[in-house]
């Protein structure tokens, strides 16, 4: 049987500890968008646009590096509709 030495042993500890204590995130956000059509007022002006989930400008998206991003599209205009990032 071979035995650790000290220091590794408390850093295992402590490493566990920290782990326990700080409840490691899901790096998941889920989001569900549906496009429509509907009226903006850019500068004042009536005009049919594009709205996701009632807004324009769309949603706002929170996240943080290495997060993973799931974005359920639902497409309720009457052509193909595409987004890029």
């Amino acid at each position: 049987m071979k035995i650790m030495p000290r220091n590794l042993a408390v850093f295992i500890t402590v490493g566990a500890f920290l782990i326990a204590i700080t409840g490691a995130e899901d790096p998941y956000r889920f989001f569900e968008w549906n496009v429509t059509y509907g009226d903006i007022y850019p500068l004042g002006v009536r005009q049919q646009g594009i709205l996701i989930n009632g807004k324009f400008p769309g949603p706002d998206i929170y996240s943080v590096t290495n997060d993973n991003l799931i974005i359920n599209v639902f497409n309720s205009l009457d052509e193909p509709f595409l987004i890029s990032w």
